[in-house]
C-alpha cells in the first residue's frame, strides 16, 4: 500500500474512532446510567459523578485522536521520520499513560465514597493496564523515530 492510502485509512479510522467515541460519551453512556439508577434508585447519587468522571476520562482519549489525525497527516506526505512526528507519538502516549493513572485514581476514590463496585474496579485495572502498555509502545516507537529522525537529518547533510 501506498503512503497516500496508509495515511487516508489512518484518517478513516481516526474519524470512524471519533464518532464512536461521540456516540459513546454523549448517548450509550447516560442511557445506560439512566437504565441503571431506574434498576437500582438507591445509587441515584452516583449518577452525575460517574457520568462527570466518564467524560472526564475520555476528553484525553479524543486529544490522543487529534495527534493520530497529525501523524496520519505526515504518513500521507511521507515526513513520518522527524522530531515533529516524535514529539506527537510521546505526546499521545504520555496521554495515554496519564489517562490510565486517572482512571485508577478515580476508581479507587468512587470505590472509597462507596459509589463503585469492587468488580468494575477489577474491570479498569485491566483496562488500565493495556493503556498503559499501549502508551509505552507509543513511548518506545517515539524513541526510535526520535534516532531515525536524526539518522535522516545527518544522511541529508552529507547528500
Amino acid at each position: 500500500m501506498s503512503s497516500k492510502t496508509l495515511g487516508n485509512l489512518m484518517r478513516v479510522s481516526t474519524i470512524t474512532a471519533a464518532i464512536c467515541g461521540l456516540f459513546l460519551c454523549l448517548y450509550v453512556i447516560p442511557v445506560w446510567g439512566q437504565d441503571m439508577i431506574a434498576a437500582n434508585p438507591e445509587c441515584e447519587g452516583w449518577y452525575w459523578p460517574w457520568l462527570i468522571f466518564a467524560w472526564a476520562f475520555s476528553l484525553p482519549c479524543f486529544a490522543i485522536l487529534v495527534y493520530i489525525w497529525k501523524v496520519a497527516g505526515a504518513v500521507i506526505h511521507e515526513t513520518v521520520l522527524t522530531m515533529k512526528t516524535a514529539k506527537w507519538v510521546k505526546t499521545g502516549g504520555f496521554l495515554l499513560m496519564a489517562d490510565a493513572a486517572f482512571v485508577f485514581v478515580g476508581n479507587v476514590v468512587l470505590l472509597l465514597l462507596n459509589m463503585n463496585h469492587p468488580g468494575v474496579l477489577l474491570m479498569c485495572v485491566i483496562g488500565d493496564i493495556s493503556a498503559f502498555a499501549l502508551g509505552v509502545l507509543a513511548a518506545v516507537l517515539s524513541r526510535y523515530l526520535t534516532k531515525a529522525a536524526v539518522l535522516q537529518e545527518e544522511s541529508e547533510g552529507t547528500l
